[in-house]
């Protein structure tokens, strides 16, 4: 049954064309990167375009008959679906930001626009959807207000958060009295251990007693840092006549978290705490008069003796808390570079290089999610007559653009040669050789392209050029050359993909069907993780929204190759994978190639960071159950006794994940890359 909805003025109904082919109909929603989804009036899927596989990963025949709801995920906001059902129930359009998820189960923040189309009869038939992935936006977005509402040393609320709590907490509905209590919690002893130890080291102890006591939390508290070491815990449901033994529980649990000692600067630290406590609304109903009671209450607790009574005061009568055991106390223990060739032997070396010297090795780049070989880049090498080798730095820079142009075509000829003898002996594989752009605006450089790929009996697709820059590069003057050739069927890859204006530059004006990323924006991935895992996505995240095959360069260690396929990296290429090799050496090496990376394992503390890291730049939970989840098996695999990391990962699979918990994640894993390395 479809549905309905009065019928509107003639001019402003959406109505579905007649008269128009349906197979024109398909090719034109094919071409547009518009439109996204049609799905009939019960919101199952018709057709898909290719600018929704690219955003989501998921092929048209896979989502065909299935219902839109297979993109919503943990992290999906139950009031933003429920406001598109309800705006497509009554056939009405709906326009938001919802956060959905990929086939890979990673997170997208999704600008979403859903059209009904309405028949004659002013029925909805179908339903039109126009999808864009807005992460970038939505990241900062995120950052942004997690900076404006959270403690930057410790990742817990401030007091602008907290302010913020206690008036929905003290107020929910403008007018009702709840059971609210609101304590203050002091590390006793602390600016001893700061004095005695240093700043760096007391800021280490904060964050990982925040950490821990944020694992203990549940969802009915709350706990701000007001600042140094004062902090501020509200307990919703604990202002009645019972407050006292429901807050004995709830002090006991939070307590445990100084039971074991802080390993800091070479020293083993125990330290106790203190806390008073007001309930609204026996104690006020009001955060002023609420906290001025906490802190009489807190002086009362700082005076006693430790664990006479426990370590927490209620304000007023607080004989009926059971006392808690007071944790041990405890104090710190002791308060050549290499010259450029002369030029005899540069004139040496181009003499050899024409004269049969030139030999093209070749580095695989290999797909990090399928695990099996992209393509082979094809490098030049120098083979001198005394059989070694020289490296390119030593004779390229030394070339004439003359030289350069026919540097290419030898090098070329010998890719397409190596290419068609790999053909007879079963391996037919894609090669890759870089260009420079004065040898593309060559008169005859599409002609000779095209005369030696058929000389060879070699397909165009299987080709690959990749372009490298120079100073002088004028981009305008190669749009018409590249243009004729990937009419001709041959790829185009940009070499060297950077952050900079004219990375994007090139991107938009030039026909380009694969990018690298340059081995220079991987550099920093253990000095400056976050910084580099938020550059790398965002270049992965460009290769996406241009439609290209993103290839990550240089990628040394196992690390670097799971944080890279983690953030959505297709292919990979570096000396971990495997090193540039001559070309005889190829059919042995592939037959004997076995990729050792999974996109959906890590087993590295930066594999491991990267995983975490995508959701936490966009506030969602993690969308596995625990179990399934990557990160569960990396921690596993380190062995020993369960302890606050697992309780932070356990904490990011529930729907109100808590940012402090997820932050400190981050700082362990930090601590555990530079640990590796």
């Amino acid at each position: 049954m479809s549905l309905r909805r009065p019928t509107p003025a003639p001019a402003a109904s959406p109505h579905v064309a007649d008269g128009i082919p349906p197979e024109l109909l398909v090719r034109a929603l094919s071409a547009t990167s518009e439109i996204s989804l049609i799905t009939d009036a019960a919101q199952n899927i018709l057709h898909a375009s290719r600018s929704f596989s690219t955003i989501t990963g998921y092929s048209e025949a896979e989502v065909l008959g299935s219902n839109c709801r297979i993109l919503q995920g943990p992290g999906t906001a139950p009031e933003a679906a429920a406001t598109i059902r309800d705006a497509l129930a009554r056939g009405e359009q709906f326009r938001g930001d919802i956060l959905n998820y990929r086939k890979d189960g990673s997170p997208f923040w999704n600008a979403l626009t859903i059209t009904p189309l309405l028949d004659e009869d002013g029925h909805v038939t179908h339903f039109v959807s126009v999808q864009r992935d807005i992460n970038a936006r939505m990241a900062l977005h995120e950052q942004l207000r997690f900076q404006a509402t959270h403690d930057q040393l410790t990742g817990l609320p401030n007091r602008a958060a907290l302010d913020g709590h206690l008036a929905k907490s003290l107020d929910p509905d403008g007018g009702s009295r709840p059971a609210v209590a609101v304590g203050l919690i002091d590390l006793d002893r602390f600016k001893e251990v700061n004095n005695a130890l240093g700043h760096e080291a007391g800021d280490v102890i904060l964050k990982s007693w925040a950490a821990r006591m944020q694992a203990r939390l549940q969802p009915a508290e709350f706990l701000a840092r007001m600042g140094g070491d004062e902090f501020v815990l509200v307990v919703e449901g604990a202002g009645g006549d019972d407050a006292a033994a429901t807050l004995a529980g709830v002090l006991r649990r939070l307590g445990r978290s100084v039971d074991e000692p802080f390993e800091v600067a070479g020293e083993t630290i125990s330290l106790t705490m203190s806390a008073g406590l007001a309930c609204s609304p026996r104690d006020g109903n009001d955060m002023r008069t609420l906290l001025r009671g906490a802190d009489a209450a807190l002086n009362v607790a700082k005076a006693r003796t430790a664990g006479t009574q426990g370590w927490w005061e209620l304000s007023g009568d607080a004989s009926d808390a059971a006392p808690a055991p007071a944790p041990t106390a405890g104090a710190p223990a002791g308060v050549s570079t290499s010259a450029d060739p002369a030029g005899d032997v540069v004139a040496s070396y181009k003499e050899q290089l024409f004269d049969g010297g030139l030999e093209m090795f070749m580095q695989p780049a290999v797909d990090l999610h399928a695990g099996s070989v992209y393509l082979f880049e094809s490098l030049a090498r120098l083979r001198l007559r005394d059989g070694s080798l020289v490296p390119p730095a030593a004779f390229l820079p030394h070339l004439s653009p003359a030289e350069t142009d026919m540097l290419f075509g030898v090098g070329l000829d010998q890719v397409l040669a190596c290419l068609a003898a790999w053909d007879g002996l079963g391996l037919s594989a894609k090669a890759s050789i870089n260009i420079a752009p004065s040898s593309l605006l060559g008169p005859d450089c599409v002609r000779f392209v095209e005369e030696a790929l058929r000389r060879h009996t070699i397909a165009p697709p299987r080709l690959v050029l990749e372009l490298l820059e120079t100073e002088t590069t004028d981009w305008d003057l190669l749009r018409g050359p590249l243009d004729r050739l990937v009419e001709l069927g041959v790829g185009l890859a940009m070499d060297d993909l950077g952050a900079g204006y004219s990375s994007l530059k090139r991107l938009s004006m030039l026909p380009f069907t694969a990018v690298k990323i340059d081995r220079d924006m991987l550099t920093g991935l253990r000095t400056s993780p976050l910084e580099t895992l938020s550059l790398i996505a965002t270049l992965v995240q460009i290769g996406r929204d241009f439609d290209l095959s993103v290839v990550a360069e240089g990628l040394e260690d196992l690390g670097m190759t799971e944080a890279v396929a983690v953030l959505g990296a297709r292919y990979g290429q570096g000396y971990h994978l495997a090193r540039p090799m001559p070309a005889a050496e190829v059919p042995g090496w592939t037959a004997d190639f076995e990729s050792r990376e999974s996109a959906r394992q890590v087993t590295t503390a930066l594999g491991a960071l990267a995983f975490h890291w995508k959701f936490l730049r966009l506030g969602s939970p993690h969308p596995h159950r625990i179990q399934d989840c990557p990160l569960t098996d990396y921690l596993e695999s380190r062995g020993g006794r369960q302890g606050d990391v697992h309780r932070w990962h356990a904490q990011q699979h529930r729907a109100d994940s808590s940012s402090g918990a997820s932050r400190m994640i981050v700082d362990w894993l930090i601590r555990e890359i530079r640990r590796e390395a």
